[in-house]
Formats: structure tokens, sequence, C-alpha cells
């Protein structure tokens, strides 16, 4: 069909119009479903060019077949066209399927693709759409399509090299690469995986050339699998494609449990033991490199959830060697197989019991016995080593059976020994202990007596040296715990009795008590006796407090006791006040007297005064006293001495007590005086106390203008103490007054034109006397004369905390002063105070104020001056401060701040503030001027507007991406340049060229930015205007891209398999963690047999899918039993498919339930010869595999042994059992009954064996030797029938 055609093109529009018979068709109309028809999916004659006029409706169609009926997908290049707004999609029965494009573009032209799938395969169509301008091709047009630069093609670009579809199995590579090459270089490629873009990272990497393009696909995994894509934008979204399959990685299987070496022994079943990891894994047993095969008789092997064991029935010295176990298939390498080493060893007889020791006395008879496990077991007996030769008389050995016995009679003393029995393999020992006729060959006193306190002995000979004797007193075993009692052993049977340190309680019967070694029979000996009461401990008797002189003797008597019979002398401690011991002799006498002791202290001084302890003890003992002593003296200095209260005639001495009265009351203190003036006086009493208690006293008739010194002494009843002397200077007798110190420097508080209000320090020290009034001494400036002011009464002055506060007025306004003050009392008055700071008599407090018309508004242009010129006035003189928006300005490289004063007596100060430039963002604002002193604050403000363009707007933010327009929001700027916002401008770049483009204006803040072209990055910006100009723009951060705001969701969970029969299995998987910005709308199971790929098996509905919370089930129908199947999940939302998700192990379509079924044709009879060999090997359908049961109604039920060998073998869908009748006999013959059983029922059948006892038959195996004849009978050759049966159980399960 040529392009620009117009019947053509007509046709093309809306096929609905043509001659050609199909029907018609428009936007509104609604898909009718198609036919099945055919196998594979296929195009019928499709067209592969369709052409439109711009603005116009446009329908492409094509005419499918395939069965079941396909999934159509359309694509422009690489990109889904499900989630374009301009496209919809139709199906039209029974075999054409409809793209429709609305209103028409240029950028709709282009190549498009559609692909058809189903189960058994994919095919997809390339066709062109070419879009005309309105009115036809005419030269105008043409000069319009040729100013679009993606028309502007130079060259041919086509793809010289595409990638090779690649198929490869999980872990057995590290990457696959796909590479395309381009004819032209310097292009730009992207890659996609099923329509999404890959990026770089730990799964794609990159390798690009100027006309080379490889994509890297890292450790690839199952979920790697589909269509790759590279795709030129730039070209017209040139494309090319290759399809990676990733096949699960093959199983490895290990141990988890290895096998241990065994010992055995003969004729004993041994069982070796391994664990493998899953127990789907199949495993072969060797012995020394041989297998052992399941159908050896000798052998039971099983493996049961993955625990194999290799039972050795009954164990033979050939059975030693080393086994092994072997994986067969997928092993681990280096881990596929475990060994093992097995001893077996000949049987040893064994006892059943162990010998006993006896204890016997001499005379008795002891018999030893133990058992054997076999009859004729032969035991020797021995005794120290030493065989046993029985006498008949004294020495017997018996066998009875499985007993063995030794008998000994009239046991001796050297009997006594070990007693061994030895038997092939076993052996076993016992003592044989022989003991004395016990009896006491010397017994105990039978009276004995001792003193308390002192050791008594008993003593007893035994015949038995190495019987037990036990001691008892009163009839209560001796307690040995407290050491105080001993038991001691001499040997050669003698036994001594030790009670040391006896006390009252212990007289009383002794007995010894001995076994005679006969029975229970109990020997004893006593002996009574008695205890005498021993000394006691010292007792002294109370003596009362002792008082003495010093220098003079001290005598004191203490008396004291003992009872009880003497046993240790007394010693006699007496310590002192002071601890240590009294030496007798030297310090002190002592005299011991029956019932008393005399202590006589030797010299005593005042410091021997206190508590002396006496310590009486003996052996048994000690007592103590303690004694008060006082030894009385003259008492000691009083501790201090001083004078107050000193007048021209008089003043009062203190003292403070002695430290020590001399152990006697103070009866006086006596004051006594030296007259230090003339310097040969001596010391007189001047005054003394009547008694011990007063601690001062006045003195009198003093001489005025003398100086003196005074001392006190203390007097008791025994004498007059050293005296204690005042310390310091001497006494100057005179009145406590003198003239105040001078005052402190006034400070003057307030002041007016006439007066002033001082303030000062008074004296330090007002001399003795009271302040009568001050004196306020004033100057004025450049006079140097102080005269006086003002004279103040202390009712005209007010005390101030510590200061004292005065007035004093008649001053002259204009006049600056000076003030000082004296202080007087009844000595004078005081020298004048240091002079006060100057001042004038003037008005104090003055508000501040601004002298003139004061500040104004401003509005100015940007680099403008602004300057303020004020003056102002107030007492005390203000600060000025200015300040713009509440901050306080200082002079900078902007700002200008200048101050000026007059001189006259009230202030007046200039201020200047000047701003050469001004800027808007450091200057507009409200300036304020702030004047501050102790008469107030005055403030005055004015605004200042500095022109400007505005800030830049503030938080651009996209508040809706699409594919073809972006809507844009912000807040105005912070500052408008001191003039309203006419309004916004917006432009916006496509990253590819670069270039700025104008979207709108806007008065609101907010714009929507269309013509955008899908799939591009954009930058946008935004600017503010007023009067002044535009502003600096805001931009958007990261580039926005424009497209739909929904993507396909992630990857839905693993599918876990949760029920399943011959025909379906029934899936349960997780939702996807992110369902890609709209809600999932069905998802896709694809299944994939063990030789083919990935076919679609279900889309799900609400019918067919269950959904929980996180997880959701699905049945899938459909499949074939006997077949392997594998699963996958893919989740579908608006913007397409997710990545599939991971695929499930290998599933085997098979029942879940089923009863067993047994196979007939192989349940035949069978006719066997005497000793010859018989078998059925049976298969039997069933899930799970079934139980078989064989019973014989002479054998019973029937198991493994020397007759028979049963087994069991199991499959995929059922099991197999085969039974071997060995060596057959007469009695084997009969019906024999098999049972098949599991869960789901049980099925039985009867077979017959007939035994021939002759041969009756003339077949081809009899005659011909024909091991091929049709016969039921067995042969006996080379080629045993355990062969025959080993390989086709073999075949067998090699077949499955």
């Amino acid at each position: 069909m040529a392009r620009g055609a117009g019947p053509a093109r007509k046709k093309s529009l809306n096929p609905g119009e043509s001659e050609d018979g199909r029907g018609e068709w428009d936007w509104e109309k609604t898909s009718t479903p198609l036919a099945a028809k055919g196998k594979e999916p296929k195009f019928i004659k499709p067209s592969d060019k369709f052409s439109s006029t711009e603005g116009e409706n446009v329908f492409c169609f094509l005419d499918i077949v395939g069965d079941p009926i396909p999934t159509i997908t359309w694509f422009k290049a690489s990109k889904d066209l499900t989630s374009e707004p301009r496209c919809k999609q139709w199906t039209m029965g029974p075999n054409q399927a409809i793209l429709g494009f609305s209103k028409t573009k240029q950028e709709d032209e282009g190549e498009y693709r559609c692909e058809i799938e189903n189960e058994h395969g994919m095919v997809e169509h390339l066709f062109s759409l070419y879009v005309t301008v309105a009115g036809g091709m005419d030269f105008r047009a043409m000069l319009m399509r040729k100013k679009k630069p993606a028309k502007k093609v130079v060259e041919k670009v086509e793809w010289i090299e595409e990638p090779v579809d690649r198929q490869v199995k999980m872990g057995t590579v590290d990457e696959v690469r796909f590479t395309a090459k381009l004819s032209c270089k310097g292009k730009k490629a992207k890659w996609y995986m099923r329509n999404a873009e890959c990026y770089k990272g730990p799964k794609f990497g990159f390798e690009n050339d100027e006309d080379t393009f490889t994509l890297i696909i890292k450790k690839p995994e199952t979920g790697d699998t589909g269509r790759y894509t590279c795709t030129i934008r730039e070209c017209n979204d040139l494309s090319c494609k290759g399809y990676l399959e990733v096949e699960p990685a093959d199983p490895e299987y290990g141990f988890a449990t290895k096998l241990k070496d065994k010992k055995g022994k003969t004729k004993r079943k041994v069982q070796l033991k391994c664990k493998i990891d899953d127990p789907g894994a199949r495993v072969k047993w060797f012995k020394d490199g041989k297998e052992v095969m399941p159908s050896d008789p000798r052998f039971l092997i099983k493996n049961e959830d993955g625990v194999c064991t290799l039972d050795i029935r009954s164990a033979e010295i050939s059975d030693t060697g080393e086994y092994k176990c072997v994986i067969e298939d997928f092993g681990k390498e280096g881990a596929n197989e475990t060994k093992c080493q097995v001893d077996i060893q000949e049987f040893q007889h064994s006892f059943t019991s162990q010998l006993k020791g006896k204890r016997v006395v001499e005379d008795e008879t002891a018999i030893f016995e133990l058992g054997v496990e076999e009859d004729d077991a032969p035991v020797k007996w021995y005794k120290d080593g030493v065989e046993i030769v029985p006498d008949g008389k004294r020495i017997t050995i018996v066998c009875e059976g499985k007993k063995r016995k030794l008998i000994i009679k009239n046991c001796k003393i050297d009997d006594t020994c070990i007693i061994s029995a030895k038997t092939t393999g076993d052996e076993t020992s016992a003592p044989l202990d022989v003991n004395y006729h016990n009896g006491f060959k010397k017994g105990m006193r039978d009276f004995k007596q001792c003193v308390e306190r002192e050791q008594i002995i008993f003593n007893v000979e035994v015949k038995d040296p190495n019987a037990p004797c036990d001691f008892f007193i009163n009839g209560e075993p001796v307690d040995l715990s407290d050491g105080r009692i001993e038991v001691k052993d001499l040997g050669d049977g003698k036994r001594q009795l030790i009670i040391n340190k006896a006390i009252m309680g212990d007289a009383g019967t002794v007995s010894c008590k001995t076994p005679s070694n006969k029975g229970d029979e109990i020997l004893e000996t006593k002996s009574n006796f008695s205890v005498i009461k021993g000394e006691e401990a010292p007792v002294m008797g109370d003596c009362g407090p002792v008082s003495g002189i010093a220098k003079k003797a001290c005598a004191m008597t203490i008396p004291y006791k003992v009872e009880g019979e003497k046993q240790s002398d007394l010693e006699i401690i007496v310590e002192g006040p002071d601890g240590k011991v009294l030496k007798m002799g030297k310090d002190a006498n002592l005299t011991i007297h029956g019932d008393r002791i005399q202590l006589d202290l030797i010299n005593p001084t005042r410091e021997k005064s206190g508590k002396y302890k006496v310590t009486m003890k003996n052996a048994q003992g000690s007592c103590e006293k303690w004694i008060d002593v006082n030894i009385m003296d003259k008492p000691t200095p009083p501790q201090s001495c001083k004078v107050t209260d000193v007048f021209h005639d008089n003043c009062v001495v203190h003292w403070t007590p002695p430290k020590d009265d001399g152990g006697t009351p103070i009866k006086k203190y006596v004051v006594e005086c030296v007259d230090t003036t003339t310097g040969n006086a001596t010391w007189t009493p001047v005054a003394s106390t009547d008694d011990g208690g007063p601690k001062k006293i006045k003195v009198e008739n003093l001489t005025q203008g003398h100086r003196y010194r005074f001392r006190v002494v203390a007097a008791n009843k025994i004498g007059v103490s050293e005296p204690c002397e005042m310390s310091g200077d001497d006494i100057l007798m005179k009145d406590p007054w003198d003239e105040p110190d001078p005052c402190g420097k006034p400070d003057i508080l307030d002041w007016s034109p006439n007066h002033a209000d001082l303030a000062w320090d008074p004296p330090a020290f007002d001399g003795g006397a009271p302040i009568t009034h001050y004196v306020i001494e004033q100057k004025e400036k450049n006079m140097g004369q102080w005269v006086e002011g003002k004279v103040l009464t202390l009712k005209e002055v007010e005390e101030m905390g510590k200061k004292i506060k005065g007035k004093i007025d008649g001053l002259v306004e204009g006049c600056e002063y000076q003030f000082r003050v004296r202080a007087v009392n009844k000595g004078g008055p005081s020298k004048p105070g240091p002079p006060s700071e100057s001042m004038i008599a003037k008005h104090r407090f003055i508000p501040p104020h601004i002298i003139g018309d004061g500040i104004h508004d401003i509005t100015l242009k940007k680099g403008r001056p602004i300057r303020y010129d004020l003056w102002f006035g107030g007492e005390p003189a203000p600060s000025c401060e200015w300040l713009r928006n509440g901050r306080t300005l200082t002079n900078d490289d902007a700002t200008s701040l200048e101050l000026y004063s007059k001189n006259t007596i009230y202030t007046e100060r200039n201020t200047v503030l000047s701003i050469p430039k001004a800027d808007r963002a450091r200057d507009t604002g409200r300036y304020t001027i702030r004047l501050t002193c102790e008469a107030g604050t005055f403030e005055a403000s004015a605004n200042v507007n500095v022109l400007d363009v505005p800030t830049k707007p503030r938080q651009l933010q996209p508040d809706e991406i699409r594919a073809e327009h972006v809507k844009l929001s912000w807040l105005p700027p912070e500052d408008d340049g001191g003039t309203p916002i006419t309004s916004y401008l917006v432009r916006y770049m496509d990253i590819d060229s670069g270039e700025w483009v104008t979207a709108c204006t806007s008065t609101t803040p907010n714009a929507t930015a269309t013509g955008l072209k899908p799939g591009h990055l954009y930058q946008f910006e935004v600017s503010a205007i007023n009067k002044e100009g535009q502003s600096e723009p805001i931009f958007t951060g990261d580039p926005i891209l424009a497209e739909n705001p929904y993507r396909p969701p992630s990857q839905p969970g693993e599918p876990k398999i949760v029920d399943f029969d011959n025909k379906s299995v029934t899936l349960r998987w997780d939702k996807p963690k992110n369902d890609g910005g709209r809600p999932i709308s069905h998802y896709i199971i694809q299944k994939k047999d063990k030789f083919g790929g990935w076919f679609d098996a279900l889309i799900t509905d609400d019918q067919n899918c269950v959904a929980t919370i996180d997880e959701l089930e699905a049945r899938v129908p459909g499949l074939s039993e006997g077949k392997w199947y594998q699963f996958r999940i893919i989740a579908v939302n608006k913007a397409g498919e997710s990545e599939p998700s991971p695929e499930t192990k290998p599933h085997l379509c098979r029942h879940k339930n089923l009863s067993p079924s047994i196979d007939k044709g192989q349940a035949g009879s069978k006719t066997v010869r005497v000793s010859r060999t018989a078998f059925w090997q049976i298969k039997c359908k069933g899930e799970p595999p079934p139980v078989f049961t064989w019973w014989h109604p002479v054998h019973g039920e029937l198991s493994s042994n020397e007759n028979f060998t049963v087994m069991t073998d199991e499959y995929q869908g059922g099991s197999t059992t085969t039974l071997v009748v060995h060596h057959a006999t007469p009695q084997d013959k009969g019906t024999y009954t098999l049972q098949a059983e599991n869960r789901n029922g049980k099925e039985k059948i009867d077979l017959d064996l007939i035994v021939l006892d002759h041969l009756d038959c003339e077949c081809n195996m009899y005659t011909n030797g024909d091991k091929q004849c049709s016969c039921q009978h067995s042969y006996t050759g080379k080629d045993p029938w355990m062969a025959v049966l080993t390989s086709s159980l073999d075949y067998f399960n090699g077949g499955l």
C-alpha cells in the first residue's frame, strides 16, 4: 500500500468504510470475544502499513488465530501502549485485533509491534503508521514536516549486530552478555528488560563503545528470564532484542549424619546408619568397593525420611570390611559418600551373673554361685590366681545346667582370698573374708576414781585385732567430736578409752562392746568410776573508793575466796590508771592473807589518781575488780586571766577555773596586782572571793594614769596554786573615750538649683562617746577656702543602712560646689573627711526629647542615600541608640553614626545617621531613635522602604506529573521588593536539548506547563515580576521525568504448592510489597514443563483467586498427569506486568490421594519344582505409596528370612513389592494373599503356587536349555533368580 495514496489512505483510516468486507468500527464500541482456532498463534495476511490524517481517529486491524486464544500486546518500539491515554485496544470476533489512536499527531508516526502469545509460543508483527498534516501533502505541509528535527535523517541507521538468544543454567556462569552494534557512531542506547529500563547496579552492568552497546547480566537467576531490548531513542526508537532463559540449578545432596565404625559378633544383627539432607536423594551401598544389592537376603536396606540404614541380618566373619554409602545423582562434590569400618568377631561365652563376696566366721561354710548362657560353658575356679582343685571333702565344685557352684566347708583364717571364675570370653571375681571367732582376752577393772579435770584411762584386749570395739558412758556412745574423749587402737586387739579433763557429769558406768563375729552376738565388759570436785575460779569482794594525800602512804584491803580442792597457785595483777601493771616493791606492796589481800601504794602523786584494776586468777579462771583511788594535792593555776571595764580608778578582772582542782573543791580565788609605773613594785593581793564560785571581781582604789598588771591564784584545803598572769600590755587607768575618727567621703544623692542631698559613712570609731552632731562644710569651684555650710543635729540626719544622710540648702543656681563632713562628740570635733565630687546647682532630671521636626518616613530606590540629622536634649545627658527593625545599628562599611554636643549648662546634642547606598535586603525596615537617661526614655520611629526586584519564589514543587504536562505550585517570594508582584514567569528545559522555553505566565502561585514530550526529562524554573523588574528564578530539584505516576508492581512472593491432584495444583503466594502506585488488576500464573518454555496457565479473577490479608491462592487446572511442572506468578496493574516471582520446585502432576490398585496382569499363579526358586514382582498404584503384606495359610505373615525374601520399592505414584521363595518345599505351596493398603483404602489379591515333586514338563527350558522359554518353571543354573530379580528391579526403577 503506497503512502500518500488517496484510496489506500482512506481504506486504512477506517477499514469499516472500505469494500473489503470487514465490519465498521468507532471509538465508543466495545470488544467482542475472539474464537479459538488452530494451535500456535499466527497472523493472517497482516498489513505492514497504516496511515491517517492529523487530528483524525485511526484504527489498525490485524487478523489472528490460535488455541488457546492468544494474549495481545501492542508496542511502539519497546514502549507498551497499554498506558497511553490516546490509545485504545479492542478485539472483534472471531479473529480480529484492533489498535486505535484518538486525534492522531505527527509524533504518533513510526514503527509499531504487535505480539500474540499462548502456551504454544509467541509471534510478533511489525507495521508502520504514517500521519499526514491536515489538507494533504501539499508543498506547505512538506515544508512543515521538514522543520521537525525528528525527521532530519541524513543517514540510514540500522543494527549491524543484534543480541543472540541465550539459554543458561543458574549457577553455571558468572555473567551473560547481550551485544548490539549500530551502523553509525555517537548514539545513546538504553536497555530494557520486559519493557522496564535496566540500571547500573549489582544486577546489571554496561560496556558502551561509540557504536557498540553491551548489557552485562551478573549472576543470572531464574527471575532474570525474559526479553531484553536495546533502544535508540533519538533514532525514532530503533530497537533490537535478545531472549535469555535461565534454567534452575541442579540440586545438591549431601550427608547430614555420616557413618560410624561398628563392631559386631557372629550370629548377631549389625546395623549401619547415616542421614542425607534431602529425602529425595537416592543412595547405593558398597562393601569393599562392591555394591550391596537390595535383593541380597543377608542384607536389609531402608531409606525412611532421609535416614538410610543397612542391616546385616546375621553377621559372619566375612562381613568384616569397609562399607560405603554413595549418593547416586547430584551429590555435593567431595561430600557425596560416607565410609566406615565393620569388625565382626567370634561370639564369646559370658556369665549371666557376677560373683558376690562372702563374709564368714571360722569353721563356717562359704558358697559361691553364678550363671552362664550355655549349658556346656566351661568354668574354672581360682584362689588368688591359683586354680582350685576340689578334694571332695572340704572343697566341692558343682555344675547343674546353667548354674555353677564352689563350696568351701570349715573355713579357716588362711582361706581369706579373692575367688575367681573364668570361662572363654568372660571372667568374674569376688572376695572371701574369714573372720575370727571373737571375745575379750582382758576386760576393764570394776571400779576407778579421778579428780575433776584430770585424765582417766580404761584398757581392754580382744581376740580379733580387726574387730570393732565400741565404748559407752552410762549407756550412751562416747562423743569424740570435741576431742576431750579419745579411743586408741594399740594393735594386737588392744584398745584404750581416754577421758581428758574429766567432768562431774562423766561419773557412772563405762562399758565396751565387740561382736563375736557369729551372727548378731555382742560381747560386753564394764567398769564403774567416780569424779571428785576440783578447785573453782577465785571470787573477790567489793572495795569502796579510796582517798589519799600526795606523798603519803595509801592502803586498800580486798576480800576474796576460792572453793574446791586446790589444784593451782593464785596470781594477782594490779594495773594503774594508765593501764600499766604496778611493779610490786617499787610502785606498791602486796600482802595475801587467807581471805583478803592488802595493797599499799608507795609515795603516791596526784597523777596516780584514777581507777585501779585488780585481777586474781588460777588455772580455773580469773576475777577482776575496779577500785577508785583519789590522791589529793594543791590545785593547778587558773587557765586564763583578762581585764575589762577599765576606768580611771577601777577595773574588772576575769579568770577561768583551774584544769584540776587537786581532788578537793576550790575554797577561794585571790587577785594580785603590780604597779609597773615606778618599776620597783611587788605583787600585792588586791581582792579575793568568798568561795570558789565567782569567776570575776572588781578591783578598786587604783591610781589614775598608772599602769598595772594582774594575776590570780586558786586555793583548796591542801594549799594555794601557782598564779595565772594576764597576757598583753599593761593596763592604763583612764576613762574609755576620745574625739571621733573622720567621716567618709560624701556621696551626692540628689540636687536642685538651691540644695543638695548628701550621704556619708559615719566615723569608724566614735572615740568612746556618742556622736552629738555633724558639720557640713562647702567650697565653690575656683575658691580655695572651705566654709561652714550647715550644722545638723542627730534629729536632722537619718540613717541609710550604714550611711548617714543629710541636706544642705542655700545654694546658687549655676554654681559648682564640693562638700565635706565633720563628726562631733563630747571629746570634740573630728578631723574633716575627704571632699565629695563637684556638682552644679541645677535641675537634675529633664526627660529626653527631640529638638525640631523629628524623624520622618522615606521611600527611595536601591542605591540612593539615607540620612537622618536630629538634635535632642534631657538631664542627665541621654544616651542615643539607633535601631532598625528592633536591632541596634553600629558603625560599619555601609552605615555611619555621628554624635555632636554643645557646651551649655543643660544638654544639647546632635546625632546623624547616614547610609550612602541603600540596599533593600539590608536597609528596608522601621528605624527608631531611642534616647535614654535617668529621667526616662524617648523613642521616635519612621519607615524606610528601599524599592528593588522581588526575591525568588519559594518551595517550587510539582503537584501533578503526567506524560504531557506538569502542574506546579510555589509560595510567593518572602519579599515583593517593596511593590506588589504583577506576575510570575514559568519556563522549562528539555534535558536532551538544553534550551529554556517559556511555558506560561501566571498571576497566582501555581501554573500548568503543557506541551511536554512523554519520556523526556525536564527542569523547571519560576521567576516573580514587579514594576522594578524580574527576580532570580527558583528551580526544581532533580530533573522531572514526564511520565504517568505509576509503574508495574514489584514481583510477588515465591508461590507454594498447598494442594494438588492429577490434573491441577493449588498455589499460594504473597502479594507484591509494592503495587507500583496503581491497584493490581489481576495475576498471571505461568507454567513450564521439563523441556519447554514459560506459558500462561491462568489469569486470575474474583472467581478463581482467593485473597487474604497478605496471601493469595488460586487453582491451576489443565495439567497432564505424569509430567513435571514449575510455576511462577506475575502481578499486573495499569502500568503493566511485574517481574516474575521465583519459580516453584519441580512438581510431578499426580494424585494426592489414591486408593491402592494392584496390577492384576503381574499377579498370576506360579508353578515351581521342589528346591527351586519362585518369585512374584507386582506393581500397585496408590498415593501415598501403599504398604504390602504377604500371607500364607501355613507360614502366616511373611517376612524376610532364610526361606523368603520380601522387598518393597516406592516410586512416584505407587510401590512395587517382590516376594522370593527360596528352595521351595511342598509346605510352600498353596494360595498366597497380597494386601496393599494406604490411608485411602486397601486391596487384596490371591496368588497360587504349585510345587512339583518331579519333572512333569517337557518345555524348551528342560529339553533344549532355552532360558527364554515361556513356562513358569524356575532355573537354578549359573544365573540365579536373584540376579534376574535384581536386574529387573534396577530396570524398573530406572525406568521410572
